[in-house]
């Protein structure tokens, strides 16, 4: 079994900081001799290709700084292969299927959880098909995973959002924090356990080559900053969730060869750690810092007018806010981390695959 969990600290550090802000290795490095691999994507925001296809018209269309790539798209590119969306529909437009899209990953997706009815774009909004139908998507379309593919599957940062909404509720009501926390982290383990079973199905029904990445320590995002300033301790509650949810997925994914698994929480630590060495101006300490100012939206999703869904040139905060940001809005990597993340998948997917 190969896993980046628990990898030496200095080859991380080394490879890191020997990403130069300029580096797109997961597209400029010759790949190896090898055919090309067809790469399918599961996941939420951070692997939607482009689902939400209303967001076009504003100049953007993926959850980064358009029209920038994101990382799966860098990675499908280096193995030869392209990533379209399985999927196109939401805010209001009808839901037209791909047979040749790969790309089922939505912004808004839960591991299993349905549509937050709570979510300020309701129904007409984000579809928000979990990860679990999203495989069923995938069986009912091609029956069977081939050894030709890719999988990427990620998901669980929603998850994690929803547990802490509880978590704020209950403080806000006037419970105990600690009482509190220990009160949502069995769902969310719970949540962390039904991923890693369904990268188990993934592999039943043909995968053999499964990359599973965990869920990034979003209280390294401009969020937890912004929630810190309104509930004071949010940004360790939501460290200690990611946290929670990635050890119970840790022991629930498949001990299997078939399963590369990506810290995505340690990495991201030690980018934020390196951000300058890696050409960042701003990392994401501060909820103001991001690289996209909001869209002028219609009146029915400008509760999304600070998504970087709808983040385009003409809602850049300065001409290459894409290179010296980390996060396009208060959640999503901007260009330029996109590609700091897709070179180091790629280094820890070839290793793999050697």
């Amino acid at each position: 079994m190969k896993t980046v969990r628990r990898f030496a600290f200095l080859v991380l550090t080394c490879s890191v900081i020997g990403l130069s802000h300029s580096s797109n290795a997961s597209t400029d490095t010759p790949r190896p001799q090898r055919s090309p691999m067809q790469v399918v994507s599961f996941g939420d925001s951070l692997s939607d290709v482009g689902t939400y296809a209303y967001a076009r018209q504003f100049g953007g269309g993926t959850y980064t700084t358009n029209p920038g790539a994101i990382s799966v798209v860098l990675i499908a590119q280096h193995y030869g292969s392209s990533l379209t969306p399985a999927l196109t529909g939401g805010f209001g437009q009808p839901g037209v299927v791909h047979l040749d899209g790969f790309g089922y990953a939505q912004g808004g997706a839960r591991v299993a959880g349905a549509p937050n009815p709570g979510d300020a774009t309701g129904d007409t909004g984000e579809l928000q098909t979990p990860l679990t139908l999203q495989v069923a998507a995938y069986l009912q379309a091609h029956t069977r995973f081939t050894a030709q593919q890719i999988v990427l599957m990620q998901g669980g940062a929603n998850d994690v959002q929803d547990a802490y909404g509880a978590w704020a509720g209950m403080v806000a009501n006037g419970a105990d924090p600690n009482a509190s926390l220990q009160a949502v982290l069995p769902s969310l383990k719970q949540t962390a356990q039904q991923l890693g079973e369904l990268v188990h199905s993934v592999q039943q029904h043909g995968a053999t080559h499964i990359v599973v990445q965990n869920v990034p320590d979003i209280s390294k995002a401009p969020i937890a900053n912004l929630l810190e300033q309104q509930l004071p301790g949010s940004t360790k509650v939501l460290r200690r969730m990611a946290q929670a949810f990635n050890a119970a997925l840790d022991d629930a994914l498949p001990s299997s060869p078939a399963v590369l698994r990506i810290d995505a929480f340690t990495f991201i630590d030690e980018v934020s750690k390196n951000y300058r060495q890696l050409g960042f101006r701003f990392d994401g300490s501060v909820g103001t810092h991001v690289a996209c100012a909001p869209a002028s939206l219609p009146p029915a999703y400008q509760a999304d007018d600070t998504s970087a869904l709808f983040c385009s040139r003409a809602t850049y905060v300065s001409p290459h806010a894409d290179d010296i940001y980390m996060f396009a809005d208060a959640y999503h990597p901007a260009t330029h981390l996109q590609k700091v993340i897709a070179d180091y998948v790629v280094s820890q997917i070839d290793a793999w695959l050697h």
